[in-house]
């Protein structure tokens, strides 16, 4: 075997993939779109330049999302891999990148929408500081929707929900294909 070889060209056994995995591979390609962030549910989002490529790994099992933008005027990169597991009937999202997640590794999954959008949710822990002062940990919920309303545009929705339940819209990237 070549050692030029990675998780996109890596001979693979055979695989035959269905509808779900047929909507990932439609995001193939190379992208590019605004991205508005809200950091202030109730305020204007603050907006950026997002380039992504996303790949097909593992001969059609996954696709890799990787990305570079800016946020709070700092250069800031990530990767985001989604896959379909038949097994359990979900969507499944690994999530990293240099901004959000700090060191951290968010996993997320959700059932297929009859809408035809892949909607996940993810958990992280933030600290807030209570009435006192004192840091606390909390747990937060984090949705990510994507969907592919034509073939030539794929958007990203974050929406971060609170402890309590709050969910706000976080982040949108409308990217459109690059020719």
């Amino acid at each position: 075997m070549s050692q030029d070889w990675n998780a996109t060209n890596a001979p693979t056994a055979d695989f035959d993939p269905g509808a779900e995995h047929a909507v990932l591979t439609r995001w193939v390609g190379a992208w590019e779109g605004p991205t508005r962030t809200w950091f202030d549910p109730s305020g204007a989002p603050e907006e950026s330049r997002t380039h992504a490529n996303i790949e097909s790994l593992l001969g059609g099992r996954f696709v890799r999302i990787d990305y570079h933008s800016t946020a709070m005027g700092k250069p800031h990169a990530g990767q985001l891999i989604v896959g379909f597991d038949g097994t359990e009937g979900l969507y499944t999202a690994a999530w990293v990148d240099s901004f959000h997640m700090s060191a951290n590794m968010m996993v997320s999954t959700g059932a297929p929408r009859d809408d035809g959008r892949v909607s996940m949710l993810g958990s992280y822990t933030a600290s807030m500081c209570d009435e006192q002062g004192v840091t606390q940990k909390q747990k937060w919920g984090w949705r990510t929707v994507i969907h592919q309303p034509d073939a030539d545009t794929v958007v990203l929705e974050s929406f971060n929900i609170s402890p309590e339940g709050q969910e706000d819209r976080a982040v949108e990237t409308r990217l459109t294909r690059r020719r």
